[in-house]
């Protein structure tokens, strides 16, 4: 009479055996998508979400639930990656201010990760800015963290490849974490950044009218006058007070100069504060930039060209690089193009430190 199989022992041979079956992850070189350019001209607006439209275009795409470590509360994510063995980079993508991680025009970086063989998430981080959680509060920082845990936990992560990218309130998110968390980070890709929330709040006050006015005030509590305590709050959600820290993390800045939204000197003083002293930007220049929304003539750093844009992006009208951080001045409005951080992005890799070392026999 024949004995039962032992189901654990079977189990164990399946498992065994799939994994055999699984390939072993190949880096391969990237090319530039050009079937896209910029969020503005993505098909979706930037207020669209929908599940069904992530799945048309990334059916391997899962919605996850992500526990905070700091509130216990459950924050839903997009996360990718696919079923080769052996590390791979890790790009989090962030939504911008006023949509959540559903969010349309994202969908080119989970393609890009799908082709490349990169993992990706695209968190909540108490999604739009209008509370108080949410906004670069320490909850969202937190949840930024915990979906790069969550990612380690469920694929198989190169940690010296972990990439943070956003624009506008998400590019905002990403500096702060590059300033709070700089152990973290790979690179870091802004497009048209808030670099200051009470700087940013006055200038608003020309636009009555634009809802991220009352966003600010219901998030830190109150007008953020100077000297006031949601001046104070703002101050603790900006990059201006922890860019310092991220001195040696590599960070893309990009912006238009032509952008009413978010004025181009928020990503100037975040190149300032990163640059070298002798590479920095004079307010005089600053100024006319603002102004005029050109460069002042003879400007240094004037180029048209770059590898990183193609002739599909906007034009280029000012580059400049110096210690880990790189400005990005394009003819543009408040926008954001695909390729450029993307491939900049894949460029960068962070020295990890040494394991320690085996004891010697007999020590």
């Amino acid at each position: 009479m024949r004995k039962p199989i032992n189901l654990l022992l079977l189990l164990g041979l399946v498992l065994t055996l799939l994994s055999a079956c699984r390939k072993e992850r190949m880096e391969k070189e990237v090319a530039r998508m050009d079937e896209y350019t910029t969020s503005k001209k993505y098909p979706s607006k930037f207020a669209d979400e929908s599940i069904q439209k992530w799945k048309e275009q990334v059916p391997e795409i899962k919605e996850v639930k992500i526990k905070s470590t700091l509130d216990g509360n459950e924050q839903p994510a997009l996360f990718y990656t696919s079923e080769t063995t052996g590390p791979r980079p890790l790009l989090v993508m962030l939504h911008s201010w006023s949509s959540e991680y559903l969010q349309e025009v994202s969908i080119p970086f989970a393609l890009w990760s799908k082709e490349y063989d990169w993992a990706f998430i695209h968190p909540n981080y108490r999604g739009k800015f209008n509370k108080p959680e949410a906004m670069a509060s320490d909850l969202a920082i937190q949840d930024l963290v915990d979906a790069v845990n969550y990612s380690k936990a469920n694929a198989e992560i190169d940690e010296s490849r972990i990439y943070i990218l956003g624009s506008s309130g998400g590019a905002m998110t990403a500096l702060v974490a590059a300033g709070r968390h700089p152990e973290i980070w790979a690179g870091v890709v802004a497009w048209v950044p808030v670099f200051d929330l009470v700087d940013w709040y006055a200038f608003s006050q020309n636009y009555p009218h634009r809802d991220y006015n009352r966003h600010v005030v219901t998030a830190c509590g109150g007008e953020p006058i100077p000297g006031t305590p949601a001046a104070e709050e703002c101050k603790r959600r900006s990059p201006s007070t922890y860019i310092h820290n991220a001195k040696e993390v590599p960070i893309f800045l990009a912006h238009g100069t032509v952008d009413v939204l978010v004025p181009p000197d928020h990503s100037i003083r975040a190149f300032n504060i990163l640059a070298n002293p002798a590479d920095t930007i004079s307010q005089k220049e600053i100024d006319y930039i603002l102004e005029e929304q050109a460069l002042p003539e003879g400007m240094e750093g004037a180029t048209t060209r770059d590898k990183y844009f193609g002739a599909k992006d906007p034009k280029i009208v000012f580059v400049r690089e110096s210690a880990n951080v790189r400005l990005t001045l394009f003819e543009g409005v408040h926008d954001m193009a695909y390729n450029p951080g993307l491939l900049w992005l894949n460029e960068q890799q962070k020295k990890m430190p040494a394991p320690p070392a085996e004891p010697v026999a007999g020590q």
